[in-house]
């Protein structure tokens, strides 16, 4: 057979399977199972497993977004991912199914494709009812044409 013919045809298989093995999270978010659609999240193994507890498109409108998480799990940190745009966090606020809150300073830039740090939530594991961000626009980056994406913002959790 043919020695380029082999080689091009390895380089074609290594180059579709590189994306497969670089996304985290296998395509939803660490295995939480639909409902939020497609996107990548963080993954860390089975017992240290990030599942998407929600994700809303920000509106540059607004500067404060909330979003509700669905269900009766515990957790014990999370981790917000930003895709499409880059987002300036100023604050974001976290609130428990006992009536609780802790504020969480995240005062950064976060680009696309990138996360926050997990962050530790108070106390053990916790009932998360809802996730409030504060966040500013960032010059040169606001939706521009009709086709334009906004940001989307995930919350992970584990």
């Amino acid at each position: 057979m043919n020695f380029k013919l082999i080689v091009a045809g390895a380089l074609l298989t290594f180059g579709l399977a590189t994306p497969a093995l670089a996304a985290p999270g296998g395509g939803y978010g660490g295995g939480y199972g639909g409902g939020y659609g497609g996107g990548y999240g963080p993954y860390h193994g089975r017992h240290s497993q990030w599942e998407l507890v929600g994700s809303t498109q920000v509106s540059f409108r607004t500067e404060r977004d909330t979003i509700r998480v669905r269900g009766y799990e515990r957790h014990r940190q999370i981790m917000v991912c930003v895709y499409n745009k880059p987002v300036r966090f100023l604050d974001m606020d976290v609130r428990f199914g006992n009536g609780r809150s802790q504020d969480v300073g995240v005062r950064s830039v976060i680009n696309p494709g990138q996360c926050t740090r997990a962050i530790d939530l108070n106390g053990r594991n916790r009932d998360i009812r809802s996730v409030s961000f504060a966040y500013k626009t960032i010059p040169g980056f606001r939706q521009v044409g009709r086709f334009a994406q906004p940001a989307t913002v995930r919350v992970f959790a584990r």
